[in-house]
């Protein structure tokens, strides 16, 4: 929980952002506002891709967001080099050969603590719980639950209302269609209640 406004900065947006996120090149992340972004996050905007982050967005610590890198040429060979770059599991910026697909994070969307994300979009009202990993130019669309320590394989898409676990991820369920108005209400109070303990 927050002890201090002052380990906080606060946008105009009124998002709040911890003091020890690391922000690589801040004019890259783009919020729309009322976000919270916690300590020791890291967010490559040094790829140049931009980085949207929506409305009521809560990102937990430790978090690491990281655009997707893909070749610029159709040259089947520069594809098989963009393959080997992630199976280092090196967080690279792209090359003069390669370009950074920007990151859409929809609104009340919370992410949990100690997560790769380098999934190019991540819809509205997902939950994505602690450890996991969320491989590049992958999918995560409107209203889902990622599992604690799931791993979403590179180019998956997940499918509106799904409950998705395991390493490597798969579909174990499906969320009612209430799931997107309880999401919402859940991050809206979950910002009021952190600017509440700021003493704001």
């Amino acid at each position: 929980m927050p002890t201090s406004k002052s380990e906080y900065i606060v946008t105009a947006s009124q998002s709040y952002i911890s003091r020890s996120a690391n922000i690589l090149v801040a004019p890259n992340l783009h919020s729309k506002g009322k976000s919270v972004i916690q300590k020791n996050v890291t967010v490559h905007g040094e790829f140049g891709a931009p980085i949207h982050i929506g409305r009521y967005v809560y990102i937990d610590e430790d978090v690491e967001i990281v655009p997707s890198v893909i070749p610029r040429s159709s040259d089947p060979l520069m594809a098989i080099s963009n393959t080997d770059r992630s199976a280092t599991g090196m967080l690279l910026p792209p090359t003069e050969n390669e370009t950074a697909i920007p990151v859409i994070i929809g609104s009340h969307t919370k992410i949990g603590n100690n997560c790769t994300i380098q999934s190019i979009s991540i819809g509205s009202c997902v939950r994505i719980g602690s450890n996991c990993r969320i491989s590049p130019r992958s999918k995560i669309h409107d209203c889902c639950i990622i599992e604690n320590d799931t791993v979403i394989p590179p180019d998956m898409v997940i499918p509106p209302f799904s409950r998705v676990r395991g390493n490597p991820a798969r579909i174990v369920g499906t969320l009612p269609e209430c799931s997107g108005g309880e999401f919402v209400e859940d991050c809206v109070q979950k910002y009021t209640g952190f600017v509440r303990d700021l003493g704001e």
